[in-house]
Formats: C-alpha cells, structure tokens, sequence
C-alpha cells in the first residue's frame, strides 16, 4: 500500500513534509540511524519513496547513504526504514513537495477531481536530455502538510472538502507554551518543532519518558500516525486492505468513462455522423449513452435484488417449505428488475429514428427479430421477421422465465428430495444397528454423519445453481443490450441510406467494457 505525503509547494513545506515522516517513523529507543540522518539533508524537490519494513530488511547503512545519493540506477530514489508502528504491514511512502494540484487532462480546474489528490504527478529526469518527464503515480491516500497561517489560506484555496479516509490535511503551527494539547477529537494541525524535541528528549534517557509523553501529547503528531495506520495495516486473515479496494474501484470508474469517452469520440469521428449532420449525431450520441445506462441499470438492479431481503429467503437451509416458491420468486425478479428502464427508453430511441426518416423521407425503420430458440418448439424464430423497435430484452427476459428458471425449481426439488431421502436412508441405518448389536452411541454417530453430510452437500449444490442462475442473468442481460444496441446502430445506418458498420470497428472497446463490467462484478466479492 503506498501514502504520498506532499509539502504543499512554497515556503518550508518541504522541509516540514520530511521532518513530519522521519518523527512518525522513527524509534525514539534508538539513537538517530542513518536514515534520519539522509533525510534530513535530502532535498525535498526531488520525490523519494520510504519503503517501511522489518529490522531484518532494511539494508545496511552504507547502502542507506548510496540509495539517498542523487545519481544512481533508480528514477526515484528509495530508502528502507525500519518502523515499530507500521512495519511488517508492507506499506511505502511517496514524499515530495508540490503536489497533484495541477490541471488534469481534461481540462478540469485544479482541486475539481478527487482523483487528482490520489495521483500526483512525479518529475522523472530523462537520461540524455536533462529534461524531466511527468510520470502519474497512483496512491492509495493522501498526506498533504503546510506552513503556518498563510499556508492554512492556500490550503482552502485549493482544495474542496476531502474524504478524510483518502485524502487528509494537516496545519504546521507553533504552540504556546500554556496549549497542554487536550482535544476530544482528530486535530487538523500538528507542531512538528515540539515533536522532535520530544524524540530528542526521549533519547537522551529514559528519565525523560515523561517530558517526551508531554511534548508528544501537545505536537499532535499521533494523530498523523494514527491516520496513517488507519486501513493500512495486515489484518490477521490478510483480508483486503479497504484503501486498496477504494482505489480498485475508482481505477474501474476512470476506465469506465474513459471508454465512454471513447465510444462518444469515435462516433463523432466516424463518416456516419458526419455524413448525416447534427441530428443523426446526436442519435449516435443517443445510443451511446443508452446502452452505457442499460449496462449501469442491468448491473445495480440485479445486485439490488440478489441482495434483497426477497432473494435471501431462497436460502439454502428454508428450501424445505419454501422450494415451490423458487419459480415464483426467480420470476418475480426477472419481470420486475430486469432491464424495464432500458426497454422503455431503446423504444423511445426507436421512435426518434423513425421520426428521423430515411434517404426516401420517412421510410419504415424495422429491427430483425433476434434468433431465439423457443421452447415449445426448439426451433428458431423466423427470419426476417422486422418489428417497429429492438425486442432483444423482452426475448431475453423470456428465455429467464420459461427455460431458466423452470431448471432451478428443478434443481431445488430434486436437491430436497434427495437430502430428505439420504437422511432417512442414514436414519434407517442407524436405527437398524441400534436394533442389532451396536450401542446408542454408535448407531446416533452414523445417523448424525448422514444427516451432516446431506445437508452440506445440499447447501453446496443450492448455492451453487444460484451462482449459476444469477450469472446468466447477468450475461442474458449484456448479451441483449449488446444485441440491442448492434441492431440500433444498423438501423440507424440504414435510415442514413449506407450500410451498417462493421463491429470490429467497436470490438477493442466492447471488450475493455465487458472486462471492466466482470471486474466490477468480482470486486464485492474480494477477500
């Protein structure tokens, strides 16, 4: 896990910004190590990243001295410190002065995108130029410090209101002698001074713990610390550290806008919407933004309802009395929170293509009818078949309701009665050898054995058909919007009197989207 802690640019922010991490990180039951003493003459312009780590880890200090020096085989120098609070927890710290405050590429004012703040901007020097090069560096959270009042000012100036768990703010100011440092809460500014001197103190003796407790308690710097600790420590079950997951899923955010910027700049790119003028553009504006919202709705209504308090009630071990509800329940869901807003919305798109008209004036716009085997029959539907708007979602709600979620009633009734008959076939047995020789013991052993081992298998087995189900209603569901949105586009060509476009022309991005669309779908399902 890496924490940038940035030295606002101007005044001594810098030199505050590494006196800051050398107090948080160092072992006031140590003299001074080496590492303290490079930081503390390491130029605060060029960025550094503090690897902290065990003891046994951390180089030796002539290593330590090679490292810091500002020639050498890494862009950006490293050094490895050995920390008592945060070792052990693989965490690394990016210091530098300045900071990611400056126009992003889009244009956006500075301080306007919170992932600004959680990816500053690094200077790499070039190798033969002399020139540096920017290079984005991503983080997990955020440390930013300044001077005094004036910096306090620049400080509001540039930023709006941040998500303390990501991004956190932090005052240097010098306080008077009689601010015992008593506060109730989190404290916005720190006196970095006061805390080496408590460190100093500390380390000329232990007669001094209770000057260095005092002196600690009144610089504030344990709120930095604890900030710094807070998401960022190995759990005892190595579960995923929740900073990590936050930046997991604003990387899948970003890339998601980002192929919807892409998709908008190709369609304004493309032959088809220049050769149609605005009003066609902004239908193939139109699709594009449909079918981003359709895979939004397909994804936040079927996760709303298989996390209902309806869906939970299909759990595995009330499948004895409710098992006859299992179709009407699956069916429910399906007609209800499958794809009705962007059903409604592709038959308005439809409608304003059709007004639009064609190359003749308002010749008909018809949508082939999608290849769908029927159940009755098995056999596909006819081709050919034109109908007013894309029928692609009705055609697959209705494979949910009469092919899939007949099977998973099945599954559950043939899972209840093969748990009930393999728990009265372990009953059977256990009372036969109570009737025989064996003891009450043994024969209640084997009777619980199989009535354990039936209902785990059946809890397995159930939970898995539901996995199962409820991923082929979320493929059922991107298949059609994908279909819908490939039968859109071609009509729409064809109103323009061309002919449809090619869809290897959108298959790179097609893609990108179905990879961010699976990654966001595991991401709640991360360890």
């Amino acid at each position: 896990m890496r924490v940038a802690v940035v030295g606002l640019a101007g005044g001594s922010a810098g030199r505050t910004a590494k006196e800051l991490l050398r107090l948080v990180l160092a072992d006031p039951l140590k003299a001074e190590e080496e590492w303290e003493r490079g930081l503390d003459k390491y130029d605060a312009r060029r960025p550094l990243v503090v690897r902290v780590g065990k003891g046994e880890r951390v180089p030796s200090p002539q290593q330590q001295r090679h490292l810091l020096e500002p020639a050498g085989e890494n862009l950006v120098p490293e050094v490895y410190v050995s920390s008592p609070t945060l070792g052990g927890h693989n965490i690394e710290i990016l210091l530098m002065e300045g900071g990611p405050f400056g126009a992003s590429e889009d244009g956006a004012a500075p301080g306007d995108s919170e992932d600004a703040l959680l990816v500053p901007t690094v200077e790499i020097p070039s190798s033969d130029t002399g020139r540096f090069t920017p290079l984005a560096t991503p983080v997990h959270k955020t440390l930013v410090i300044v001077d005094g009042i004036q910096g306090a000012l620049s400080l509001g100036a540039v930023f709006p209101p941040p998500n303390p768990d990501e991004v956190a703010t932090l005052v240097n100011v010098t306080r008077p002698d009689n601010d015992d440092g008593a506060s109730s809460r989190p404290s916005t500014t720190v006196d970095v001074d006061l805390g080496a001197r408590a460190v100093a103190a500390f380390r000329q003796g232990p007669e001094h713990a209770m000057r260095y407790e005092k002196l600690w308690s009144r610089s504030h710097l344990s709120d930095a610390l604890t900030w710094l600790r807070t998401g960022a420590l190995t759990t005892a079950d190595s579960r995923t550290k929740p900073a990590v997951r936050r930046l997991i899923g604003s990387v899948l955010r970003g890339a998601t806008a980002r192929i919807r910027a892409e998709e908008a700049r190709r369609l304004a790119g493309s032959p088809h919407a220049h050769a149609a003028g605005p009003r066609h553009a902004a239908l193939d504006g139109a699709l594009t933004a449909w079918a981003a919202a359709a895979h939004g709705e397909l994804r936040e209504r079927l996760d709303a309802a298989f996390s209902s308090r309806r869906w939970r009630k299909l759990g595995w071990w009330k499948l004895f009395w409710r098992v006859d509800d299992v179709s009407m329940l699956a069916s429910e869901l399906v007609t209800l929170r499958f794809l009705p807003l962007a059903e409604k919305q592709v038959i308005y798109l439809a409608g304003r293509i059709r007004e639009a008209g064609g190359p003749q004036g308002g010749e008909e716009v018809g949508y082939a009818a999608p290849l769908v085997a029927r159940p009755q029959t098995d056999k596909p539907a006819a081709q050919g078949d034109l109908t007013p708007w894309p029928t692609h979602i009705p055609l697959a709600r209705e494979y949910l309701l009469e092919q899939l979620t007949p099977a998973l009633q099945t599954a559950a009734q043939n899972l209840v009665l093969t748990t009930l008959s393999t728990s009265a076939v372990s009953a059977a047995l256990a009372a036969l050898m109570y009737l025989s020789s064996f003891g009450a013991y043994e024969a209640g052993a084997v009777g619980v054995l199989g009535l354990v081992w039936s209902l785990r298998g059946m809890q397995k087995k159930w939970e898995d058909a539901r996995d199962v189900w409820e991923a082929e209603a979320h493929e059922e569901g991107r298949k059609a919007i994908r279909a819908t949105a490939k039968s859109v586009a071609d009509a729409l060509d064809r109103s323009l009197g061309g002919s449809p476009r090619p869809e290897e022309a959108a298959d790179d991005l097609s893609r990108a989207r179905r990879l961010v669309e699976e990654a966001e779908e595991v991401l709640p399902r991360l360890r």
